[in-house]
């Protein structure tokens, strides 16, 4: 069967402190549908897929609900890395299998 057919299943909700460094948040899952990251905190936050995250590069989350989904349309699998400037704000994950 199709994944992309496949209805979702199984929701993951985590929240994940995103450091001054890259920062794996969201491990590569090939089962994944769908994934939502929020930016829960008041710095903005720097998304990469499957590569290390670099500040002011890649999909930028803006402070304070800046947000990013993943879904059929722009499936990707494999591992989101992430970084922040002053360290340890929150990112709010669901993914969906």
């Amino acid at each position: 069967m199709d994944p992309l057919v496949w209805p979702v299943t199984t929701v993951t909700d985590t929240a994940v402190a995103v450091e001054i460094v890259t920062t794996e948040v969201l491990a590569a899952n090939p089962r994944r549908h769908e994934a939502v990251f929020v930016n829960d905190s008041n710095k903005p936050i720097y998304l990469a897929r499957g590569n290390d995250a670099v500040l002011h590069e890649g999909i930028r989350l803006n402070a304070t609900g800046g947000s990013y989904e993943i879904n059929r349309d722009n499936l990707f699998l494999g591992a989101i890395n992430a970084i922040a400037e002053g360290g340890a704000k929150v990112l709010t994950i669901s993914e969906g299998i």
